[in-house]
């Protein structure tokens, strides 16, 4: 689909409409964020249910628990926010490969353990 762009000002009435348009876009979109990803969190946990496994942020949150690490230790050392390590951990976010070898490197274990949970 082709986008149409019009070559004219708007007047007034029709930026300030726009203008409330887009506020009211912004202020929802925190809203909107946590419930997609509070979706994909629930998606991931049943599939891993369906599958008898675990989600990536239950083998994270193992992990951790198994060094006996808080999030705030751990985030440290992965060089992430304790914030993303909780989002991690409720599946309520997937991380780049970066970041998940950091994980892995900062709960000593492998990126195939931490991944798939075979040792």
């Amino acid at each position: 689909m082709k986008r149409v762009a019009r070559n004219r000002r708007l007047n007034p009435a029709e930026a300030a409409k726009y203008d409330a348009i887009r506020e009211k876009v912004e202020h929802e979109k925190p809203e909107i964020n946590a419930r997609i990803r509070q979706r994909m969190a629930d998606k991931r946990k049943a599939e891993a249910s369906e599958t008898g496994s675990q989600t990536l942020g239950q083998r994270i949150r193992a992990a951790r628990e198994a060094c006996g690490a808080s999030q705030v230790v751990v985030a440290e050392a992965a060089g992430i926010s304790q914030g993303y390590l909780s989002q991690l951990e409720q599946d309520e976010r997937e991380p780049a490969l970066s970041i998940a070898a950091r994980l892995a490197q900062a709960l000593g274990i492998s990126l195939d353990e931490l991944a798939s949970g075979a040792a």
